[in-house]
């Protein structure tokens, strides 16, 4: 073996210790770049979280605005033809029986003979045309019905005004005047019958002060001014706030309630309604605590109560039935929403159709006959559907994960109505009794006053009541009514 020379050697030296210095940059440099990597890739999974973040606050903020939008224009007008995104849903939607309607049914019904106030005979001799005889004459029937319409001379007539001779006497033993009824503070009051009637006006019709003031004066020629109205109404919200308890106590006692609440002015407005009969209760220019659901169903209510999944009613006294409409509202919205992706939409669909099949064989289940047996076979077949449909999954929209975690959290509350007979399983009453104060309110703007409040609250507890309970005979009910609270 040939021996190295000593430049050969020199210039191997060099070259080894120029790459030890290399080798040792290197080690250096790629520890750095090592640490470098670990940064982007922790970087990157940051920047990921905050994309998915974003995406998720974009998608709940285009449901927002959507829901928004909403509320402000309004939904979309229903069509008739069935909805195409939901082929499978056609078997379960609620179809009302449309009734086979007669000839008859599309006419005014025949008047009786004691609603006849007038008879007019319109006879006739002559042809029209050629004036010849008519023979073989017949006579033919018809009925016209009309209000009249008012004027100077009727308006006369419609008001009713009585003057009063009351006798007075002097007591020479007791030494006091007396009369023979009690005499009023002022020399021209108003009847009970118009006073009756502005609480109509005001609470049923739902119309403004200068309205009642127009009618009363166009229609009666009864002139009557904006204090007088408020004045009427407070004094007879206060002389009906014994009927207003009585109403109370009977919802509290009753098989039920439902209770909802609602804007009112920048407060409250709260409604309980009794599950099977007419009664309905309501408390004006509250706040939205849940003291007020204490002040409804008292502190020892052992019955059942519906309501949505508003926290306030959570460990409140009774038997909790929550509201299926409102979580099948809002999938239905979801599923139709133009603010998800593709991937999320469909997902959505799917479980609306899922949800809409396990609601509509909860609404079956409740219609057929109670049978204790049968209710628990159905209820445990029921908990067993809805489990599954709440499991979490990696397409549920915020707003789909919060409905899911309603069922799990409330589970135990969502069944009540298989348990009882009667008792429906959503709080659409209390909706339909709350949407006339809705319309009352976008009029006149609710009460400003917590007097005012409260004669509200009792005037429209009673007069509703009375409007559904007596229909057709309302007036005389409340009249009466009137009588017995003087």
């Amino acid at each position: 073996m040939a021996q190295l020379t000593q430049k050969e050697i020199d210039r191997r030296m060099i070259e080894w210790r120029n790459l030890k210095v290399l080798h040792k940059k290197a080690v250096e440099k790629n520890k750095e770049y090592k640490k470098d990597k670990e940064a982007y890739r922790k970087r990157i999974k940051d920047l990921e979280n905050i994309v998915l973040s974003q995406a998720s606050q974009i998608e709940d903020l285009k449901l927002q605005v959507e829901e928004l939008k909403q509320i402000i224009f309004g939904k979309a007008k229903k069509e008739d033809k069935p909805d195409s995104n939901f082929p499978n849903l056609k078997h379960f939607q609620d179809k009302k029986e449309q009734k086979k309607r007669n000839k008859d049914s599309y006419q005014r019904k025949i008047p009786e003979a004691h609603e006849i106030t007038e008879i007019k005979t319109h006879t006739i001799d002559k042809c029209k045309h050629c004036s010849s005889p008519l023979t073989k004459k017949k006579i033919i029937r018809f009925y016209e019905e009309d209000i009249p319409l008012p004027n100077k001379e009727n308006k006369k007539q419609i008001k009713i005004c009585i003057e009063h001779k009351v006798e007075k006497g002097w007591c020479k033993r007791c030494k006091h005047w007396h009369t023979s009824i009690p005499l009023p503070s002022s020399k021209v009051v108003l009847g009970s019958h118009v006073k009756l009637y502005i609480c109509y006006l005001s609470i049923l019709l739902r119309i403004s002060y200068p309205q009642i003031i127009s009618l009363l004066r166009d229609a009666y020629g009864f002139d009557i001014s904006n204090g007088e109205v408020a004045n009427i109404l407070n004094k007879m919200g206060q002389r009906l706030k014994p009927e207003f308890e009585r109403i109370k106590k009977r919802l509290q006692k009753g098989k039920g309630v439902h209770l909802d609440e609602t804007g009112w002015r920048k407060l409250y407005l709260w409604v309980m309604a009794s599950i099977d009969t007419d009664d309905v209760l309501y408390l004006a220019g509250r706040n939205r605590g849940n003291g007020h659901i204490d002040e409804l169903i008292g502190n020892n209510f052992d019955k059942i109560r519906i309501s949505d999944a508003y926290p306030a009613y959570k460990n409140k006294p009774g038997i909790a039935q929550q509201c299926w409409a409102h979580p099948h509202r809002k999938v239905k919205d979801l599923a139709k929403s133009k603010a998800l992706t593709e991937v999320k939409l469909k997902h959505c669909q799917k479980a609306y159709e899922d949800f809409s099949f396990i609601y509509k064989e909860l609404r079956d289940f409740i219609k057929e006959p109670y049978d204790k047996e049968i209710r628990r076979e159905q209820k445990q077949n029921l908990l067993k559907q809805i489990r599954v449909w709440s499991k979490p999954h990696i397409n549920d929209p915020k707003k789909l994960k919060n409905i899911k975690v309603q069922f799990v959290s409330y589970e135990s509350e969502w069944f009540t109505c298989m348990d009882y007979e009667g008792v429906p399983c959503d709080n659409n009453k209390a909706e339909r009794m709350i949407r006339p104060m809705v319309i009352k309110r976008k009029i006149s703007f609710g009460t400003k006053t917590k007097r005012t409040s409260e004669n509200f609250s009792v005037l429209a507890s009673v007069f509703m009541t009375y409007w559904k309970k007596y229909e057709g005979n309302f007036f005389v009910e409340i009249a009466q009514l009137m009588k017995v609270s003087t």
